[in-house]
């Protein structure tokens, strides 16, 4: 009976103790700039004694505290990739907790997207200097596919209300037609580019829609994709998403070529207005080989680039069977991605000189 009544006497006081318990305040998130680094005090390698770290100070440079200098522990092993090893002057991302009445601060990440600003000025003004007018609406229409594609697109996927393989062509469609009458203005040369690049897309969508159901694969390449997978966003289809990547990553590369053609083809007319039709499709051929082998080198070291760890890391597996290796999802993901945009760019060759032709023959 004894025992019956102090385990209900427990429960009591258990319940009353994570009842009263104040819930977790959420981390605030300032920036920061490092004024000293320097080895622990006593007092703080008495408290972090089991730890190898360092002191460091930084003056908070947002946030209702700016101004502050506050003192943190900056946990350094020299064996993790994940570590910040910060030096007085560098710019930081303080992450502030108010945990039962005290407010801690830890160094979060490096404050990088001042620099993102710096190269995006640089880029802007490159393009309105050397571009001029045309410089000035290609930037416009950056900023409109950008806009589109985090605003609508990204968006759409997270509703998850329509299909993703027809929300992304529509997304390209738009992009592309925006894109070439922004640039070009409204004409049969604007159109012919337009026609080509969306036929096109149009292809390497069919071939990564094809290489991504026989190739089983998941679209969970990435570590990215994988937390998302296993946290927030489970009822994503992530083979959809990568089908959404081959395709805007196609995107931009047939639209440079299919203007190209289309340019070549109407001044070609504009010069030899008697030219026939196959005369006409015959020199929007001929300006298409030769993009035909840059572009898509450009295509290829554009994915090779971004791959360059993954090829790191075949290349030192030396020892490991090289049959499993290529046939891991990630590995034939990029073949996939830079092989079926490069198929797609090379088909809009033909397209473009054809249809351009057949518009600029037409009165």
């Amino acid at each position: 009976m004894k025992k019956l009544l102090l385990l209900i006497l427990v429960m009591i006081l258990s319940a009353g103790i994570l009842h009263a318990a104040p819930a977790v305040s959420p981390v605030e998130y300032e920036k920061g700039i490092v004024v000293f680094v320097g080895p622990l005090d006593q007092s703080m390698q008495k408290q972090y004694q089991m730890a190898k770290g360092e002191l460091v100070s930084i003056q908070l440079t947002s946030g209702p505290e700016t101004g502050k200098v506050v003192d943190t522990f900056n946990f350094v092993s020299e064996r993790s990739a994940y570590e910040i090893k910060v030096k007085p002057g560098d710019k930081v991302i303080v992450a502030v907790t108010h945990d039962l009445g005290k407010t801690s601060y830890h160094v979060s990440d490096f404050d990088r997207f001042d620099y993102v600003y710096i190269l995006g000025g640089l880029f802007v003004l490159a393009l309105v200097v050397f571009g001029g007018f045309i410089g000035a609406k290609s930037v416009m229409v950056i900023a409109f596919s950008v806009l589109l594609i985090f605003k609508i697109f990204i968006g759409q996927v997270l509703a998850n209300q329509y299909s993703l393989t027809l929300l992304t062509l529509a997304v390209a469609i738009v992009i592309a037609v925006a894109t070439q009458l922004v640039i070009s203005g409204l004409s049969k040369k604007t159109l012919a580019a337009v026609l080509g690049t969306v036929g096109g897309v149009a292809i390497a969508g069919v071939l990564s829609m094809l290489a991504i159901k026989l190739m089983h694969l998941t679209g969970l390449d990435s570590e990215e994709a994988m937390l998302l997978k296993a946290s927030t966003l489970s009822y994503i289809d992530f083979q959809g998403v990568l089908f959404a990547g081959m395709v805007f990553g196609a995107l931009g590369a047939v639209m440079d070529v299919t203007i190209s053609i289309a340019s070549a083809v109407y001044e070609v007319k504009s010069v030899h207005p008697a030219i026939s039709f196959k005369e006409l499709v015959r020199a929007g051929m001929n300006v298409g080989r030769d993009i035909m082998g840059t572009m898509s080198n450009t295509l290829i070291l554009a994915y090779a680039g971004s791959s360059l760890p993954l090829m790191l890391l075949i290349a030192s597996q030396q020892n490991a069977p090289m049959l499993k290796i290529l046939n891991l999802n990630m590995i034939v993901t990029e073949f996939a991605r830079a092989l079926t945009g490069s198929i797609g760019l090379i088909c809009a060759i033909p397209l473009t000189a054809i249809i351009a032709a057949v518009l600029l023959q037409r009165d």
